[in-house]
């Protein structure tokens, strides 16, 4: 495996991980809903300079229109309202360790929409992972609506992902950034009027390096860094490499916001993580067979 990739991928772990940290600190001088939109437009408009210095960007063609209001809407609309929310009520370690469950509503949405019967592995893993968001459901360390509203925004990712397996789009998806984040502020903006009509973003040294970090690193920069750098590496390393990701958000929490680690956390965060770990190795095993099945000549 190459070193660069591997390098580089940890970055973009990193940088993913301390995004509900760093989303904290910036909602001290923020309303969440507000800072949700401005960091949508921030990052629309870094996509639109990335996207537009490397591919001489593009407007989306009909075949690009679902995976657009899909991940627009879903992945970063409705994620970023219902987050930036749930992270008023709930420590950022204990909440990306619930909005990561993303994997296990793919279950039975994939069952229900897809028509995907699930194995043994998948229903382990739903029953695994639905164990650890109960211990997680501490109503003293996390609050019933902080835990709804992270389950709520897991739920959106997931039907955005369910989209794009079911779509066939026309262009990377890299490419479609620009557009999807647009978006996404269009639908932040109504939400932020009628949520919060009072609130805003005061303009600090912590909620402008917040914002800056976020609309630039957490999701445009980090997101194409993570696109290209996953071709480079075999897909399991890959796919359980991004179990990082909350370990690397509790670690930080942990040491800067001084978000306890209790017994809570660990039982329930590890039976998560487990519950991810046979999804992401189940997922690459019957990726693996459906590659060979391609090679097998025909008789």
């Amino acid at each position: 495996m190459p070193r660069a990739a591997l390098i580089q991928f940890a970055l973009v772990v990193a940088i993913f991980g301390a995004a509900a940290p760093v989303i904290q600190i910036g909602l001290v001088d923020a309303t969440p809903t507000w800072f949700a939109f401005w960091r949508a437009v921030l990052a629309a408009g870094a996509t639109a300079l990335l996207v537009g210095w490397r591919e001489g960007g593009r407007v989306p063609a009909r075949a690009d229109l679902a995976v657009v209001f899909a991940v627009g809407v879903c992945q970063i609309g409705a994620f970023f309202a219902l987050l930036h929310l749930a992270l008023t009520l709930v420590p950022a370690g204990r909440a990306t360790l619930l909005a990561y469950t993303t994997q296990l509503w793919l279950v039975p949405i994939s069952a229900f929409a897809l028509g995907e019967r699930p194995g043994p592995r998948r229903l382990l893993a739903v029953a695994l992972g639905l164990a650890g968001i109960v211990v997680l459901a501490d109503p003293v360390a996390a609050p019933l609506a902080g835990v709804a509203l992270l389950l709520g925004a897991s739920f959106f990712w997931a039907v955005a992902i369910a989209v794009l397996r079911a779509s066939r789009p026309a262009a990377p998806l890299v490419s479609l950034l620009p557009w999807q984040f647009a978006l996404a502020a269009l639908v932040l903006l109504p939400a932020a009027v009628l949520l919060e009509p009072a609130g805003g973003v005061r303009l600090t040294a912590q909620s402008v390096a917040a914002l800056a970090f976020l609309g630039v690193f957490g999701g445009p920069v980090a997101t194409w860094a993570a696109s290209s750098v996953s071709r480079a590496l075999p897909a399991l390393v890959a796919s359980v490499g991004f179990l990082g990701v909350p370990l690397v958000s509790l670690a930080i929490s942990v040491a800067v916001l001084g978000e306890p680690v209790t017994r809570a956390l660990a039982v329930g965060g590890g039976l998560i993580l487990s519950a991810l770990l046979i999804l992401a190795v189940r997922r690459q095993a019957r990726a693996a067979r459906t590659r060979r099945s391609y090679r097998r000549p025909a008789r």
